[in-house]
This record gives structure tokens, C-alpha cells and sequence, in this order.
């Protein structure tokens, strides 16, 4: 595997960070893989930790091409400018996917709380959408009042918000025919997120779009990958059944995207290097594939 960062062109302070997998060790499959775009969650104030690079690597260990979309918050964020960061992001790594054995129609976003937000925004609204979602515990469904105004206010860099400004930030009534494929997870004692959760799902089943919910009974906000990876130092975010969140969704995420094709060839480059080694004595290499 390598790391890598790009950088946005009108921002140096926003940058994609990829886990990019050595396809050569492919053992047979195709070298093309599906990419999952991360958005860590953070009320769009900050970015959790808990929720970029240890689901990075997690998706990283299960096969998949994994980036980090480090996006603009707080003040910076005006304009709504994390939809059109996370869009260049997906174009970037459309542009590169030759490069890194991307298949280029086989990128999912995967956001958590505001970053579920961003992702799904990016799935409805973005010129460069991904091809499915995977959200967890997603921030979907804002009402007005004094937190979530102050939060437009700042999405928008004004000072006063209509109710139509306001209702572009609710995302479940903007699901329509062309919303990609969707993998959703939450608790059902997470208040943070009240029912929007519950609301995304029945706008996709209204629309008749593809989707899979899993609805944990016990669990807070914020668990990111429910395991001691991602606890933090605190237990309250430790839950083996949540925790089969993210199995589950890289096995969705092959149905949707297909498996993984194999040639029953041996990658074995034995032969090879005994051939550079003993000259024409050297034997096949197959007896060692």
C-alpha cells in the first residue's frame, strides 16, 4: 500500500489523503478496485479523527482503495464549500484512476454524522457524484432553531437565513430517481440525529432506490467503528453488534459493485527470479506457484 496527499487547487489547507492498494499483489484478480471516499463527521466545526483514518484502514484491510477527504470547517466552510471540495475529490480520483487501478465507476462516499451529510448532498447534488453511499448515524434531516440556524448561517456565510435556504440543508426531500445506491446504519437511542435516519430510508423507499438499513437498538452518537480502534478512551463506544457495521457494508458494496473477478493464475514470480539466478538449469517455477 502507499499514502498520498493531493492537495484542492484554491486550497492547500483542503486535501485528499489515499490509501492506495499495490494491485501487483492482486493474487489473480483484476487490478481495478472500488474506492471508498471518507468524510469524517464534526458538526462541520471540525473533523473527527475517530472517523477519517481508522475507516480508512479498515476498508484498506478488506480490499478496497481508501481516501480521506479532509475538508474545509467553521468559517472556512462558507459557501458550502465542503459539496464542492468532496466533488473535486471524486473527480480527482476518477481523473488518477488508471493510475491507482481505480474502477472509476466503482467510487462510494462514506461520511459520518455531518460528513453523512456531505456524502449524501454529494450523492444528490454534486456535478461529480459518487456511484453509492455508505452513511452512518448521517445528520440528514435539519429543522430550524437556534443551533441548526447557527449552523446555516455559517454553511451560508450570512447572517440571517430563509426557509428556503434553510430547507436546501434537508436532505431526504431532495431523494430523487438518480440518488446512488445507499448503505445506512445508526442506533436507535441516538438523539443526536433524531429520526432523520428513518426519514432518508423511507424517501428511498418512496423513490423505489435501492438501499440497506440497519437500525441498532443500543448504541450513543459518534461510534465510528464501534471497536477499541476508534474508542478514544471511552467505553460508551464500544459495541460488537454495531461494530458489524462495516463487514456488512464492504459485502454490500461488492453486490453493488460486483465481486471480484479471478483468473486462477498463480502471481508466483518465482520462476522468474530463479531463471535471473541459475540461467537455463533453472526449473519452471510452477512446482512453487
Amino acid at each position: 500500500m502507499k499514502t498520498l496527499r493531493m492537495e484542492h487547487p484554491a486550497d492547500p489547507g483542503v486535501f485528499l489523503e489515499g490509501y492506495v492498494l499495490d494491485c501487483e499483489l492482486a493474487l489473480g484478480q483484476d487490478t481495478e478496485r472500488p474506492a471508498v471516499v471518507i468524510c469524517p463527521g464534526g458538526g462541520y466545526l471540525y473533523l473527527s479523527p475517530r472517523e477519517g483514518e481508522p475507516v480508512a484502514l479498515a476498508y484498506a484491510a478488506r480490499g478496497l482503495h481508501a481516501f480521506v477527504l479532509h475538508y474545509a470547517v467553521g468559517r472556512q466552510a462558507a459557501g458550502w464549500k465542503p459539496l464542492e471540495e468532496l466533488s473535486w475529490a471524486i473527480g480527482a480520483i476518477r481523473a488518477n484512476a488508471a493510475h491507482w487501478h481505480v474502477a472509476p465507476d466503482k467510487i462510494a462516499a462514506c461520511g459520518f454524522s455531518a460528513g453523512g451529510h456531505l456524502a449524501l448532498a454529494a450523492g444528490l447534488l454534486a456535478p461529480n457524484k459518487p456511484d453509492a453511499l455508505v452513511l452512518g448515524y448521517p445528520a440528514v434531516a435539519f429543522a430550524r432553531g437556534p443551533q441548526m440556524d447557527f449552523l446555516f448561517k455559517l454553511l451560508l456565510g450570512k447572517d440571517t437565513v430563509t426557509d428556503e435556504e434553510a430547507g436546501r440543508f434537508n436532505l431526504p426531500a431532495q431523494v430523487g430517481a438518480g440518488a446512488p445506491p445507499l448503505f445506512l446504519f445508526g442506533t436507535a437511542e441516538d438523539k443526536a440525529v433524531g429520526d432523520g435516519v428513518l426519514q432518508l430510508a423511507g424517501a428511498y423507499a418512496r423513490q423505489g432506490l435501492p438501499f440497506e438499513l440497519h437500525l441498532f437498538q443500543f448504541g450513543p452518537h459518534g461510534l465510528s467503528l464501534a471497536t477499541a480502534e476508534t474508542a478514544d478512551g471511552s467505553r460508551g463506544v464500544l459495541n460488537e453488534r454495531v461494530a458489524l457495521w462495516q463487514p456488512l457494508s464492504v459485502s454490500w458494496l461488492r453486490k453493488i459493485f460486483g465481486e471480484p473477478t479471478f483468473t486462477d493464475k498463480s502471481t508466483s514470480k518465482i520462476g522468474q527470479y530463479l531463471a535471473e539466478f541459475l540461467g537455463k538449469d533453472a526449473p519452471s517455477g510452477a512446482e512453487f506457484a
